[in-house]
């Protein structure tokens, strides 16, 4: 079977340098063909995909955020129940917004200038955190990059909270020293936001509403209930793709949110038509395909059927005929493809040179999806190799006597 098979590779591709001028012409019209669809796909994926998949990094993007006008409450069950969606990546209750704002001042004195926060709570799996540790001590938080750069303080450096509440027409300050338990890159959170346990969150409404928190030695009233419900979340989609759908859920709920959703629709809309297109184009690019495969099978098998008669008449069955425009076909195929990839190399070099500037190191503009890649390898090898199939079927019918009568 191997010297049966080697012996048809040796005499397709024999055949293949005896023609080769055209042989050389059939690679070139597959390359030809494929190296646009190629570029065209990498670039959709490269240019258009990288948009994508920035949104779908960017937390702020897939961030739902419930109405602060809203009387609604939710529940720990409630809570419970939103993290088993399949849309959620994230969700964790939330204190009223006033209640958050504090003043931090760099160091163990209320003696520098102060930055106000917002401090939100988190926890373990926080897309805003990216994968670092949430901060799980009342006296620790992590600052965003914006925060830390008014404090200027880093990593494992303190700052002191002020916070204030009246009571009685009096004004009663009290502080807490906290350690920086990391600082989060621009790109996580663009405010002044400091990120930490949900129980300090709810110590410091706990005070400014008037009641004692023993741990931290606050005085007040007698210490507040534990809580039963919330007025806010913080509550992110898995990704940019679950926004409407999670925005669907909580809106038959009767929640009343503010999101980034047309944005997010505008960018998914642009690649579904760009991949529409392309689909289009890459249909008709096949279909071009096809037509000169066909054309060309046809061509060869009428200018070749003396030789293909002279085969049979040697001995060669009707396998090895009808095996023979296909192997050539497929050699041929191949070629073409490998050459429509050096096509798209230099473009997508091209492109990526002309698109240095707005990529991150290492990114590319044109970048195609191996398995898109696959798919069109696949489709060139099939369209090549139906009309040779074909083509074998006719060569194969041949009666040497009728072709040889007039040699």
């Amino acid at each position: 079977m191997r010297a049966q098979l080697a012996q048809l590779l040796r005499l397709a591709w024999a055949d293949l340098r005896r023609d080769g001028l055209l042989s050389a012409c059939s690679v070139l019209m597959l390359a030809a063909s494929l190296a646009p669809l190629l570029t065209l796909h990498g670039l959709e994926n490269g240019i258009v995909g990288a948009l994508i998949e920035r949104l779908d990094k960017d937390p702020a993007m897939r961030l739902v955020i419930p109405e602060v006008t809203g009387s609604q409450r939710y529940d720990l069950a409630w809570f419970e129940e939103v993290r088993r969606w399949p849309e959620v990546e994230f969700a964790i209750p939330s204190t009223r917004a006033i209640a958050g704002l504090v003043d931090l001042v760099a160091g163990t004195q209320a003696s520098g200038s102060p930055v106000q926060v917002s401090l939100l709570p988190t926890a373990a799996g926080d897309p805003v955190l990216g994968g670092r540790a949430p901060p799980t001590r009342l006296d620790s938080l992590v600052l965003s990059a914006a925060a830390a750069r008014k404090l200027g303080v880093g990593m494992g450096g303190k700052v002191t909270a002020v916070i204030e509440r009246v009571r009685d027409g009096h004004t009663e300050p009290v502080l807490v020293v906290l350690d920086v338990a990391g600082v989060l890159p621009t790109e996580r959170h663009d405010g002044d936001a400091g990120f930490v346990s949900l129980p300090f969150v709810e110590a410091v409404q706990a005070y400014r509403d008037g009641h004692a928190v023993a741990a931290f030695g606050w005085a007040g009233d007698a210490a507040a209930a534990p809580t039963a419900a919330y007025p806010l979340f913080r509550l992110y989609a898995r990704s940019i793709r679950d926004v409407a759908a999670l925005v669907q859920r909580l809106q038959a709920q009767g929640i009343g949110l503010l999101t980034r959703e047309r944005e997010l629709a505008s960018a998914l809309g642009l690649q579904g038509n760009l991949r529409a297109v392309l689909a289009i184009i890459s249909a008709l690019a096949a279909v071009g395909y096809a037509v000169a495969m066909v054309a060309l099978q046809i061509a060869t098998v009428r200018r070749k059927r003396r030789e293909y008669a002279v085969l049979k008449l040697i001995g060669y069955g009707r396998r090895w005929l009808m095996a023979l425009p296909s192997v050539e076909a497929l050699l041929l195929s191949a070629g073409g493809i490998a050459l429509a990839f050096v096509f798209y190399a230099s473009a997508a070099a091209v492109v990526d040179l002309h698109f240095a500037a707005h990529f991150e190191a290492g990114a590319s503009a044109a970048r195609l999806d191996p398995m898109r890649g696959a798919w069109i390898i696949g489709l060139a090898f099939v369209i090549s190799l139906i009309p040779a199939i074909l083509a074998g079927s006719a060569v194969a019918a041949i009666d040497p006597g009728d072709e040889l009568r007039d040699v």
